[in-house]
């Protein structure tokens, strides 16, 4: 039998993850809308220094723009605080610096005052989104950890095939939070797939390529350049065959995902193998 026409056949469906841990903070969001916030947050504290400057001359008043610099670092990352050390330099400018409404400058020492703004908010932002960003690399290696821990504790107790790829393409897509597809070849030469459905004729053929290699096949380099997937064979020490597939984007790779599901491979191949006994 074909692969296309296994892979047509294949009742499998996408099904709810049980490793659920997904990241769901303010940095997911659009990014216009994360700069639209930061955007909204310079005109908030505008409005404020505004309130204050109507009734009573604050010396200092530029450094509250601060304020929403930090806040839009440890919320967003680097571009939006940027972005908002930006607003709060020129805001400062057009509304309480002579002449007012106006980007211009009639003193020398506003220039610098703006200019120093400027560059408290690029290192504040610099300083807290380098902060974030450790604290979030952090936070996704203790999620992974805990990720591979479960996954193991539900492999070891897994009593079917068809479990077994189950949990294997959850736990990636909780890794990885991109499409997996599992192929597995029964004894009888019969296929079936777990997860991802819409694959292309080169990626089925990338697929034939990985199970007779029993080698990972790369997508996006030739022969493969138009496969969005990467496919890993398990070792599986019956007469079946296994392949799992990744689509991972190209612009957001992990640095090092081969170990990973290397390992994961090797579970799957060795929970397989005791199942089929």
């Amino acid at each position: 039998m074909s692969l296309e026409k296994d892979f047509s056949q294949s009742q499998t469906g996408i099904v709810a993850d049980p490793f659920v841990m997904r990241d769901t903070g303010l940095s997911e969001m659009p990014f216009v809308v994360q700069y639209l916030v930061s955007l909204i947050m310079a005109g908030m504290v505008t409005a404020v220094a505004a309130g204050f400057d109507r009734y009573e001359a604050i010396p200092n008043l530029s450094l509250i723009y601060v304020l929403p610099v930090v806040v839009s670092s440890v919320a967003f990352g680097l571009g939006p605080a940027l972005f908002c050390a930006l607003l709060g330099a020129l805001a400062y400018n057009f509304f309480f610096t002579e002449p007012r409404f106006s980007l211009a400058v009639a003193d020398t020492a506003n220039i610098w005052a703006i200019a120093l703004l400027f560059i408290i908010g690029c290192i504040t932002s610099a300083i807290a989104s380098t902060r974030r960003r450790d604290a979030a690399e952090l936070d996704r290696h203790r999620r992974g950890q805990e990720t591979l821990q479960i996954y193991a504790r539900q492999m070891i107790a897994a009593t079917s095939t068809e479990e077994a790829t189950h949990l294997t393409r959850s736990a990636l897509v909780s890794l990885f939070h991109v499409p997996v597809a599992i192929i597995v070849s029964g004894k009888d030469d019969s296929l079936t797939v777990e997860g991802e459905k819409n694959l292309s004729a080169m990626e089925l053929e990338a697929i034939r390529t990985a199970l007779n290699s029993k080698a990972i096949v790369n997508g996006g380099v030739y022969p493969f350049d138009q496969s969005r997937f990467d496919f890993w064979p398990a070792q599986v020490s019956t007469d079946r065959a296994v392949v799992i597939g990744v689509a991972f984007d190209p612009e957001r790779r992990p640095a090092n995902p081969d170990a990973t599901i290397e390992m994961m491979a090797l579970m799957l191949g060795a929970t397989i193998t005791r199942c089929d006994a």
